[in-house]
């Protein structure tokens, strides 16, 4: 049998920051149309959007961090 394939230490951290900079971009895609739909929304709406987007910043914050810290 062949040996099993050895990623670096530092691969899953790699893929984490890429899948962090996919989702981020994602994040600014969605932030655009919210904004740009932002004339249909009722004032309760807009203020559960901006929570939300508020929420999804401080959360990837986290997530930047924590990918950091294993640096």
């Amino acid at each position: 049998m062949s040996e099993p394939v050895r990623l670096p230490a530092d691969a899953g951290r790699g893929l984490g920051h890429l899948v962090v900079t996919v989702l981020d971009i994602l994040r600014e895609v969605l932030e655009r149309q919210a904004l740009r739909r932002m004339d249909s929304l009722s004032p309760a709406q807009i203020e559960d959007l901006g929570q939300v987007l508020l929420d999804l910043d401080l959360r990837f914050a986290e997530i930047r961090a924590a990918l950091d810290e294993r640096t």
